[in-house]
């Protein structure tokens, strides 16, 4: 699996604000890849997330990074220490009203906070809603953020591209599956057939995922 095979996420984050010698916190990093392009000409970066095994993945592909084991509802840093903080489709994977506190707290004040947060209504996201509907966390995430301490500036909406090798490669995928069940296949399948009738079986499968973001800053 590919994803974001166009890279836009990491498009539209540098869109957001100038990184350049920024010292900058992503939280939620997984396995690094958007860490690494990110930290290019920044001060200093920082990648949590509470996933040991992510974390040590990125130490051993990127030498860019500073990455650690952690998680946005408890930072381990000292007030006021970032300018940039992020999370890349994390925020709804924790108490997002804790998160935000945190991040506020951290965040310098001419700083900017920027979040990531897929739609419920992508066709990449239908795929984790067969095992764990999400829309419930994804909606308390945009209820903390609208009415945290921190002021709304930009919020857009963008496409990004997830590409499968086929559709082995497809069932195959965690969709943040703690096991995978023997009938897992046939619902994802069936999922894709509504999707995307008349799919082959050894094709690749391209699916579009919509992602929101929004850059707030301190009031």
């Amino acid at each position: 699996m590919e994803y974001d095979i166009e890279q836009m996420t990491v498009k539209m984050i540098k869109n957001q604000d100038d990184f350049k010698d920024k010292i900058v916190l992503e939280i939620g990093c997984g396995g690094g890849e958007i860490s690494s392009i990110l930290a290019t000409d920044t001060k200093q970066y920082i990648g949590i997330d509470p996933d040991i095994n992510a974390i040590n993945d990125a130490n051993q592909a990127y030498d860019n990074v500073d990455f650690r084991i952690g998680s946005g509802e408890s930072l381990n840093f000292s007030d006021s220490s970032f300018d940039i903080v992020i999370f890349t489709l994390s925020l709804h994977h924790q108490n997002s009203i804790l998160a935000m506190k945190e991040a506020y707290r951290v965040q310098k004040d001419d700083g900017k906070l920027i979040i990531i947060e897929p739609s419920v209504d992508g066709e990449f996201q239908q795929f984790f809603h067969l095992f764990d509907d999400e829309t419930q966390v994804i909606g308390n995430a945009y209820h903390s953020l609208m009415n945290s301490a921190f002021a709304l500036k930009i919020h857009d909406t963008f496409n990004t591209i997830v590409r499968f090798e086929d559709k082995t490669d497809l069932c195959s995928y965690a969709f943040d599956r703690e096991t995978i069940s023997p009938g897992d296949e046939n619902l994802i399948i069936e999922k894709l057939n509504q999707s995307q009738p008349g799919s082959s079986e050894h094709s690749p499968i391209l699916l579009k995922d919509i992602l929101d973001i929004y850059l707030l800053a301190k009031n």
